[in-house]
């Protein structure tokens, strides 16, 4: 079964169950790793699997761009590297741990509750968004048990996808580009910022199934907060302090106002990636591995969005967007607000609804969009507008066509789309907001929040909205039923209006000693507007005493004696009126009304417009008077109209200041019945001629007076109106005449700075040859062998001891050193040289030569003064000798460790300095017990050996064939040949001294034995006397002659040593050499035997039996012959 394709839907589906950012339901699923990739995946895939256990309690689902075009043989492929279960996803399926899924041709799979689907491709977008579709319903249906790994590929596809992994709290892992055959997918995975680990695909399975061993291994303070006792908090909650205590002091953020879950779960994840178990551990991660802390700060503030992210929510939105243009023409400005916009999208997103809505419109408004985050970097690629081609299965291809130009990187938004947003680094909870807004969306910011902090978000949007604005928040939020600051519009949509409170919008600001918070805290207390009695204006009660600051709302109530004395105050208190210092009235007493009236049109709260014109005149005069002089004005009393006549009344002004504010009170002061009546007045006229004239003309000039002020003040308002104009006109060329300044004042910094340029760089230039030609004799002078490269890998510079090591001249300036001969082996070369630059880490190989010779080559950085890597430097350090001197103690080392005769060394105060594995085996001591030990610990017996011994090293002679008895550990003897010699130092001095210690016991017992054999072969020989046996050598030269040779040959031994023993034949026989065939014979066939006569030293001769026997050594050499003769005649007399 097929599914609509719904990046969003699993957000949208679980939004009422979504309690975090990182949500609580994800911990229970099974883990799943996707493996996405494109071009030269397949190889990646299949080391993938090959490295990773069968039982890893994992599933992995892999998702690669295959055409429709064929069937994919991908699952066999894989099934052959692993003994998992693998699956290609043909309908929809329950992920298992330990199973592979594989992603079928021309589908698109998404990951909804646990769930595999799939969903058809849009068509003309398959290219870009197959793996970011995956990622991101993976991200929002497993959470932290979601791991997204990009391999290779042709695009950037992914690069979307793993924001949101991480948004949700899980991992993401990228291919090493260098590994990978096609780099742009892992590249553009980099460069999102969002990756924690870069790896050789061999390294995956090994961290992925550390990091998830390791979740239930991590050591946190409960989520749902500290115990209530100290005693039972432990130190988990100290080292949490200390973790944000140590990050806010890094960073300068304070996230005490984020829900603590949020918190953990995000410093959990971090754990896991870095492989720590305790927060302790992590604490110091932070404080000595550079960069921890930001990384930990992205994670806390991740900055991850989409366009239109929830299309039914912007669907809904879409609908009340003609609502703000509503009574808006050219001249007005439709403002937006988009609070935590990340990286922009949503942003655009909301410019895109808007503009299209103004096509529609004969006469639009301007449009202004402001968008705001804390991430600075999140906030420069908003600007820059740049997204990967993946936006494609967000954005709709007409509004790529309207809205966007096709570039390689991807897409970039239009100019005309760019200026209607203002992008800005801003603080929602602690920077002041913008006002008069339209529109304000914070979406997936709250759900970061405690609920404090989001009560001052809200009552901060509802600051800033106008009346009738709207409010939009993301899918996974809400807002409490009965808010006293926004109604419903459309509740499954999180749409809100403004609720109008009754009272002057109140901005909650942090505290800060500004004219705008105490200004905010004076409306606060008052808790209401201007309020004005009687059947002018509509009364609302309320009012604030400004000598005393108001009570905190939490402080106790007064019961109702206090208000019975303010309330006789106000009544036995002359009527009064407090304006601030444009005359706008801030508050009144209840009878001040009858002294108010209002005029036609727009209703006022200027005091002066709304004052009985018969005392506007002189209260005018006052307030002025008394704002210059700074103290307390007097009016005499007027007569002002009442019931059934007339009323005097005085004015009293009375300036007070407040929180930095200058407010006025204005009194008036009834003057009591009994002045003159009006008979009275009449017949005193009639009596005065004069002065009924001057009475006259004085009510005449009053009316003058009235009128010129009431066209003074229609005059006024015109001029009022004609400034506004000529403000925004003066606004609009001071922004122009500033521009202007600035490029002035820039051109003429330019000109200044090229001028100290230019002196600058005249004295640059002498030192630089100078330097040049320090250089070139540095170059010249040294040995080592030195090569510049630049970032192409071609040569810059090399040193004259580098040029026999590539054959180099002038001319290969220029020239890739890859392609230059060499009789170096040294085929990693380029590789290293690549390495180098992608990671700037240090390379050192030692590397040989064809001639024998050996050299060590460092690959550096070529690191300019302004800290650019401007190529690489390569150094080749002639180590022949060294290398020579490493073989000859290497194998010297070895005979030392193999040897089976013991070999010691010691000072010249017989302490044992090294031990090998013989004199282990030998003495039985290892050598951490022998070591530091006196030698004579070895003794049998004491005796002055030793001292003899050192004497003779220390003179610088050596000892040879010592034969001596030693001790072993058990206590046993052991009889051993001894030859030290004395070790000298380069001057000849003798430092210390050695010995070798051979074990002879073996040795002296074969030579007893021999010697006790050799003794019995004697003792047998001497005591056979009925035999004559001798031996001779090859020449038959006699060399033994028994007692039996003696008696039978009539020669003493002394006789016949040395002498032939063809003496033995009888001249016949010697002339016929029946010695030399006998001898022939017995060398031949090992032995010879005859019977002949024999001759006795007398002469006499007798008939002998005897045989000659071959001697034969160790060897199996021949070294002589023996010979045993018998007298025949004595056994047997009669020889017939």
């Amino acid at each position: 079964m097929t599914e609509e394709l719904r990046p969003d839907g699993a957000e949208e589906q679980l939004a009422e169950q979504m309690d975090n950012i990182v949500p609580s339901y994800g911990y229970a699923k099974v883990p799943v790793v996707g493996l996405g990739g494109s071009a030269g995946s397949i190889e990646a895939l299949q080391e993938f699997f090959t490295t990773m256990p069968p039982h890893s309690g994992l599933a992995f689902v892999v998702v690669i761009h295959l055409s429709s075009d064929y069937d994919s043989v991908l699952t066999d492929v894989i099934q052959r590297c692993t003994k998992m279960h693998v699956v290609k996803v043909q309908e929809t399926l329950t992920v298992a741990p330990d199973t592979v899924y594989v992603i079928p041709p021309g589908r698109i799979l998404q990951s909804q509750d646990g769930e595999l689907k799939l969903a058809a491709i849009p068509e003309g977008r398959a290219r870009h968004v197959t793996v970011d579709v995956f990622f991101r319903t993976l991200a929002d249906s497993h959470g932290a048990h979601a791991a997204a790994v990009v391999l290779s590929g042709l695009d950037g596809d992914g690069s979307i996808g793993i924001k949101r992994i991480k948004e949700r709290g899980g991992l993401t892992v990228v291919q090493d580009p260098e590994q990978a055959t096609h780099d742009s997918m892992p590249r553009h995975a980099i460069a999102t910022g969002m990756v924690d680990w870069v790896l050789p695909v061999r390294d995956m399975p090994a961290r992925l199934l550390q990091y998830f061993r390791l979740e239930h291994a991590v050591e946190l303070p409960p989520e749902d907060g500290p115990p209530e006792s100290p005693s039972l908090a432990g130190s988990g909650e100290s080292e949490l302090r200390d973790v944000l205590s140590f990050l806010r002091t890094r960073t300068g953020r304070d996230f005490n106002q984020y829900k603590r879950a949020t918190v953990l779960r995000r410093i959990g994840r971090r754990m896991q990636v870095i492989g720590v178990d305790n927060l302790g551990g992590y604490l110091n991660c932070l404080r000595t591995r550079p960069g921890e802390s930001a990384e930990l700060l992205q994670d806390l503030l991740i900055s991850v969005t989409n366009f239109f992210r929830d299309p039914e929510c912007f669907e809904a939105l879409a609908v009340h967007v003609p609502s703000l243009f509503e009574g808006k023409g050219p001249n007005d400005v439709i403002r937006v607000w988009v609070v935590a916009c990340a990286t922009g999208e949503e942003a655009y997103s909301l410019a895109m609804l808007l503009s299209e809505h103004a096509r529609t419109l004969e006469a639009p408004p301007l449009i202004q969009v402001f968008a705001t985050d804390l991430d600075e970097e999140a906030v420069q690629a908003a600007r820059d507008g740049v997204y990967p081609s993946a936006i494609e299965a967000d954005v709709s291809p007409e509004r790529l066509r309207r809205f966007f130009l096709k570039e390689h990187r991807g897409y970039r938004v239009r100019r005309e789309l760019r200026e209607m947003v203002l992008f800005a680094v801003h603080d929602v909870l602690h920077d002041s907001p913008f006002s008069r807004l339209d529109l304000a969306t914070c979406r997936n910011l709250l759900i970061y929040l405690g609920r404090e902090a989001q009560q001052r978000v809200f009552e901060t949007l509802h600051f800033a909205l106008a009346p009738g604005g709207k409010l939009f928040i993301g899918a996974s939020e809400s807002m409490d039923e009965g808010s006293p600051l926004f109604r419903v519009i459309d509740k499954k949509h999180r749409i809100y209006g403004r609720r109008s409170t009754g009272n002057r919008p109140v901005l909650p600001l942090p505290p800060a000693a500004s004219m705008l918070t105490r200004s905010a805290d004076l409306q606060h207390a008052a808790r209401s507007g201007p309020v004005i009695a009687g059947p002018v204006f509509e009364q609302v009660p309320g009012a604030v005493s400004l000598a005393t600051p108001p009570p905190p709302r939490d402080a106790p109530r007064h019961g109702p004696w206090g208000e019975l004395h303010l309330q006789l105050l106000e009544r036995l208190a002359p009527p009064s009126v407090l304006v601030d210092g444009e005359y706008d009235i801030v508050h009144l007493s209840p009878s001040a009304g009858r002294f108010l009236q209002l005029a036609g049109g727009e209703p006022s709260h200027n005091l002066l417009k709304a004052v009985q014109p018969d005392l506007r005149i002189d209260l005018r005069a006052a307030l002025y008077q008394a704002q210059q002089q700074n103290s307390e004005v007097e009016v005499p009393p007027v007569l002002l109209p009442a019931a059934g006549g007339t009323v005097a009344t005085g004015l009293r002004v009375v300036p007070a200041h407040e929180g930095g504010e200058t407010l006025f009170l204005v009194l008036f002061d009834v003057q009591p019945s009994g002045g003159e009546s009006s008979d009275a007045k009449a017949e005193r006229l009639a009596a005065d001629p004069l002065a009924r004239h001057l009475d006259a003309e004085i009510e005449r000039l009053k009316a003058h007076l009235r009128e010129t002020v009431e066209q003074y003040e229609a005059s006024t308002e015109e001029l009022k109106a004609s400034n506004e104009e000529l403000q925004a006109m003066n606004e609009e060329m001071r922004a122009a005449t500033e521009e202007l300044e600035t490029s002035r004042e820039e051109l003429q910094s330019i000109n200044e700075e090229l001028t100290t340029v230019n002196h600058e760089l005249k004295s640059k230039v002498d030192e630089l040859s100078h330097s040049n030609s320090d250089m070139q004799n540095l170059m010249d002078a040294t040995q080592i062998g030195t090569i510049f490269l630049d970032r192409e890998l071609r040569i810059m510079r090399f040193t004259p001891a580098a040029v026999a090591l590539f054959n180099l001249i002038a001319g290969d300036l220029g020239r890739p050193l890859t392609d230059m001969a060499t009789q170096l082996d040294y085929p990693q070369l380029g590789t290293d040289a690549r390495q180098v630059l992608e990671r700037l880490v240090p390379v050192e190989r030692e590397v040989g030569q064809s001639d024998g010779s050996w050299y060590l080559a460092r690959v550096r950085p070529y690191r300019t003064m302004d800290d650019r890597i401007a190529g690489i430097v390569f150094t080749f350090i002639d180590i022949t000798e060294r290398k020579q001197a490493e073989e000859v103690r290497m194998w010297l080392s070895s005979v030392v460790s193999s040897t089976t005769d013991a070999i010691i060394s010691f000072a010249l105060d017989d302490t044992i300095i090294s031990w090998n594995n013989g004199a282990r085996k030998l003495f039985g001591y290892t050598p951490e017990e022998a070591i530091g030990q006196p030698i004579s610990m070895l003794l049998a017996d004491r005796t002055e050996e030793p001292a003899r011994m050192r004497e003779e090293i220390a003179a610088g002679r050596s000892v040879e064939n010592f034969e001596a008895v030693r001790r072993r550990r058990d206590g046993s003897q052991v009889h051993v040949a001894i030859t030290a010699s004395p070790i000298r130092d380069p001057g000849g001095k003798v430092l210390a001294g050695t010995a070798t210690a051979r074990d002879i016991s073996s040795q002296r017992a074969a030579a007893e034995a021999l010697r006790q054999s050799e003794e019995r072969l004697r003792l047998i020989i001497e005591n056979a006397v009925e035999y004559a046996i001798f031996s001779t050598d090859l020449e038959r030269r006699i060399t033994t002659w028994n007692t039996g040779a003696e008696r039978l040959l009539g020669y003493a031994e002394q006789e016949a040593l040395g002498r032939p023993a063809d003496m033995i034949f009888t001249p016949e026989d010697q002339a016929g050499k029946a010695p030399e065939k006998e001898a022939g014979t017995a060398r031949r066939e090992g032995r010879a035997s005859d019977e002949r006569m024999h001759m006795r030293k007398d002469g006499s001769l007798f008939r002998g039996t005897g045989t000659m026997m071959l001697m034969r050594n160790q060897a199996g050499e021949a070294i002589g012959f023996v010979k045993i003769l018998r007298d025949l005649s004595r056994s047997d007399p009669d020889p017939d």
